[in-house]
């Protein structure tokens, strides 16, 4: 049996490809929805800002899984490094919001609150474990 057709690959990132297109679109056309539960009100027009690009990360991270979800044998070469760059990405934020929380001046945080910031943190971990999951316990996946 062909590794194409045994290994759930295609489907996990046909899946997080869509979810990552669909979240990053709401992150650039409506950031003050996801920011809603972060920042309290009024939301600071720099964190607007920063969630837009966030937005085009993820938005763009969402095309890269999707064009590696094609069943050609480029793509499918291609899924181990487009996997490899999500969970870098998402670890590097996972870093960066466990820094802010433990040793941040969260009161200037822009205008996050550290309730806010250890939900941004509790959405990322599954994403984070899961990308780790696969690429060290099941990397005969790929």
């Amino acid at each position: 049996m062909s590794t194409y057709t045994t290994s759930p690959l295609r489907s996990l990132f046909l899946v997080e490809g869509i979810m990552k297109l669909a979240g990053g679109l709401v992150f650039i056309i409506s950031p003050q929805t996801p920011l809603s539960v972060a920042v309290a009100a009024p939301i600071p027009p720099s964190a607007l800002l920063l969630s837009r690009l966030l937005g085009t990360q993820t938005l763009t991270l969402g095309i890269s899984m999707l064009l590696a979800s094609a069943k050609t044998p480029k793509a499918a070469s291609s899924r181990r490094i487009v996997y490899w760059t999500v969970f870098a990405r998402d670890a590097t934020l996972v870093t960066v919001l466990v820094l802010q929380i433990s040793f941040g001046d969260n009161a200037d945080a822009l205008g996050f609150s550290p309730k806010g910031l250890r939900t941004w943190l509790a959405e990322l971990m599954p994403f984070c474990l899961g990308h780790l999951w696969v690429l060290t316990a099941k990397s005969h996946w790929f």
